[in-house]
């Protein structure tokens, strides 16, 4: 496992090394904003499911339709890929750009926490 400062480990995190990894190599790509990013829909033109999750788990190689799976059923993740844990769409985080996401995952990555509210405060 490869530890990179100053993120907290997968283990802090409660998560896969696997899935560190995406997020390390997924949010500098959202802050440049050289990928598509659509928070607001199930499903994006990207081919994305929920985003986040979605760009993680197509980048490692899951279906569209196991990337579904994946981002409904990962409880240590739902906070960053559901911005009020909902799906009702009134947090703001559900309109994210590109670089607020990459915030998001950076803040997790940093502090075990997205702060979708201070991300989106500040947009």
């Amino acid at each position: 496992m490869k530890h990179h400062q100053p993120y907290l480990s997968a283990e802090a995190l409660g998560i896969e090394d696997w899935e560190r990894e995406e997020l390390i190599g997924l949010w500098p790509k959202l802050m440049a904003d050289t990928i598509e990013v659509d928070m607001h829909q199930a499903a994006s033109d990207c081919g994305t499911i929920c985003c986040i999750g979605g760009h993680m788990a197509l980048s490692h190689g899951i279906s569209v339709l196991g990337a579904r799976r994946y981002v409904q059923n990962n409880e240590p993740l739902s906070e960053l890929f559901f911005p009020d844990r909902t799906i009702n769409f009134q947090h703001s985080g559900w309109r994210a750009k590109a670089p607020q996401a990459g915030q998001a995952i950076l803040n997790f990555l940093t502090t075990g926490k997205p702060d979708w509210d201070g991300v989106m405060s500040k947009a």
